[in-house]
């Protein structure tokens, strides 16, 4: 049996169908739906051609259950089969769903797939889906009709796009990857400032010109500084002091570069910053030489707190690190 896809915002797809009615012996088989590719926004109903369909009494429906929402509308009889004359529309914040599709009193049904390529937010997430979806590199955007969404734009095509294409796939996305080190995560100590740099990838590639800004998302605050390109492929986001009120020893914040005013890059592994506080990580000495280097933490005499060196005595004071021994 064949499989026919129908694309459309939001598009739809269905698999191979079969089925038996009753107790006949004979096959009711779903053989062919027309057309096989349909934009919902401007034609609304399904052809399905069917061999061995019996003479029922009554009207026909075709029934769309989506869950425990059914959508239930007329079903014309035709000479080779059936028109179904709506077709539901996916539910807002979702990719795709699976549906089943009933004529009748359920006597042969089959599943399929809608989805909405406009649901993507990001170039990553469009372009490796498993739906027809291409990514507008200027708009922003994902779209299943790139001829109408996408005019004199950079185009991105998915993965699942059929056709020859220059650019396919994540590989063309422009993509925060991490720090120097490729770490995904920044750390920071709470009170200080920092420059943050991050690698990118191919981002000179297509928008080496336009304006950078680094957000960073601290307790529910959005806190945001200019950023620069350098050497093609590393941000540069100005010194900005960092900062948190809990009570916590560390904390997470959300990460971001933004360009052209308001389009973040893409950021699939996550890349955010740590913030700390060394008093909160260690209370004596010894636990604060033992913390992990990468904490830069060391024991103040002055303060007799655990600190960074800058935090010491505003970098004066006597600061014991890692390699040192605490005072008996």
């Amino acid at each position: 049996m064949p499989c026919f896809n129908m694309w459309t915002a939001p598009m739809i797809v269905l698999g191979t169908l079969s089925a038996c009615f009753g107790g006949d012996s004979r096959d009711v088989v779903i053989t062919s739906i027309t057309p096989n590719k349909i934009q919902s926004s401007t034609a609304r109903t399904l052809d399905l051609a069917i061999e061995n369909l019996p003479e029922l009494p009554g009207q026909l429906l075709c029934v769309f259950t989506i869950g425990e929402t059914t959508l239930t509308t007329e079903a014309i009889k035709q000479t080779n089969g059936i028109k179904c004359t709506n077709i539901p529309s996916i539910p807002v914040g979702l990719h795709n769903i699976t549906a089943k599709l009933s004529v009748r009193s359920d006597f042969f049904t089959t599943k399929f797939n809608f989805f909405d390529c406009n649901s993507y937010s990001s170039c990553t997430q469009c372009v490796s889906s498993d739906f027809p979806c291409d990514w507008c590199m200027n708009g922003h955007r994902c779209t299943h009709d790139t001829a109408e969404n996408c005019r004199n734009d950079i185009l991105i095509t998915g993965v699942s796009r059929v056709g020859p294409s220059f650019r396919s796939g994540p590989a063309f996305c422009p993509t925060i990857i991490g720090t120097n080190t490729g770490s995904r995560e920044i750390l920071v100590a709470s009170n200080s400032k920092k420059a943050v740099n991050v690698k990118v990838h191919i981002v000179s590639q297509f928008i080496a010109q336009s304006r950078f800004e680094c957000q960073f998302n601290i307790e529910s605050r959005v806190f945001s500084v200019n950023a620069q390109l350098r050497d093609d492929d590393v941000i540069h986001c100005d010194p900005m002091k960092f900062t948190y009120t809990s009570q916590l020893s560390n904390i997470n914040a959300s990460f971001a570069v933004i360009w052209g005013g308001s389009k973040p890059l893409d950021n699939p592994d996550n890349v955010h910053v740590n913030i700390y506080k060394c008093p909160d990580l260690a209370n004596n000495c010894g636990l604060c030489l033992a913390l992990p280097e990468k904490y830069r933490c060391g024991w103040c005499e002055s303060s007799k707190r655990c600190e960074i060196f800058q935090q010491c005595d505003n970098g004066l004071g006597v600061w014991l690190k890692r390699d040192h021994t605490c005072p008996i």
